[in-house]
């Protein structure tokens, strides 16, 4: 045993409920919410200890079992987690969607390409309008040269979910890919020849990217019949509202941005080009109303506070009444 594992605290390795309540760590004892940035020092002692236990201790059942292998394919030691299921074959349940994707996805980065295949075509059986295994699935095919195959399985992994912005990029990789003279203009058209099958405004949004990402006229023309359609998933009118702003169609996204807020609250991107669009319109006070409504969103990173910052910099102060 390494000697520098005597001075390591099992309590104090970051990780989830379940590894805690495996090792027996209770919550009063658990320190590892301060340690946000282990050591590779500490993983190492972690990954011993663990090891250890799987001789000294099993999952109480298969539900606990898939619990602790998604915490360890979350935690990002997929070796543990390939270990982990062969500790324990007899409670491996393969008829569980979750317990098949995490075992694939540790397998695979892990390298056992076979093994995280056959888990990711038993995960896509189980549940077949989950986008995870066609995209694992493609990507697997993709390293081993195998593109035919892995344009089936881009094509089926987009007719289940038509949006999965991976997908299309692999669709689009695929067209260059097999054939190489391709120029970026030819990947579009049949990029966009594709989303309008499969009626995608993600793949259309890549279409126009790739064709011309200049022309920001013709992709909001192209995203607005979506618009119209119907579409108002909070990515879609996070990339159009942003396409508008890049057009110059500053008065088109206040409509739109009103329309979310009938029925949730904007995300912190949307009422960011809400603020953008009534700077362009020299609307100042609605664009500190957006600004001050994006700076309260609980999940807004630092850069975009930054960027908040420097919008509010940009809009002069009140001029003072004269006495």
């Amino acid at each position: 045993m390494n000697p520098k594992s005597n001075n390591f605290s099992i309590s104090s390795f970051p990780m989830g409920p379940h590894l805690r309540q495996w090792f027996s760590i209770s919550q009063s004892d658990y320190r590892g919410f301060d340690n946000t940035a282990p050591t590779a020092e500490d993983l190492a002692c972690f990954s011993e200890k663990f090891l250890v236990s799987l001789e000294e201790r099993s999952p109480q059942n298969e539900n606990h079992f898939v619990d602790i292998l998604e915490e360890l394919v979350g935690m990002n030691v997929p070796l543990l987690a390939v270990k982990f299921v062969d500790s324990y074959p007899s409670l491996f349940p393969h008829d569980d969607f979750r317990a098949q994707l995490h075992y694939g996805n540790a397998a695979m980065l892990v390298g056992d390409l076979a093994r995280a295949e056959s888990a990711f075509v038993t995960a896509q059986r189980l549940i077949p309008e989950e986008p995870a295994p066609y995209v694992n699935l493609v990507q697997i095919y993709a390293h081993d040269n195998l593109l035919a195959k892995a344009r089936e399985w881009c094509l089926a992994g987009l007719d289940a979910d038509c949006e999965n912005s991976r997908l299309w990029e692999f669709a689009a990789w695929l067209e260059q890919t097999e054939n190489p003279t391709n120029t970026n203009q030819n990947v579009g058209k049949k990029i966009l020849d594709l989303a309008k099958q499969k009626n995608s405004w993600t793949g259309t949004s890549l279409a126009f990217d790739l064709m011309n990402p200049e022309d920001a006229i013709s992709k909001a023309h192209a995203l607005e019949a979506f618009w119209n359609s119907g579409v108002r998933d909070t990515k879609f009118l996070i990339e159009y509202t942003a396409v508008l702003g890049v057009a110059g169609h500053y008065d088109k996204i206040p409509a739109i941005v009103w329309h979310t807020q009938k029925g949730e609250k904007p995300s912190w991107q949307l009422l960011l080009h809400l603020a953008q669009a009534n700077l362009g319109l020299s609307r100042d006070d609605d664009a500190l109303e957006a600004l001050d409504k994006a700076s309260k969103c609980n999940d807004l990173p630092d850069d975009a506070r930054s960027v908040i910052a420097t919008l509010r910099a940009e809009i002069p102060a009140p001029s003072q009444p004269l006495h």
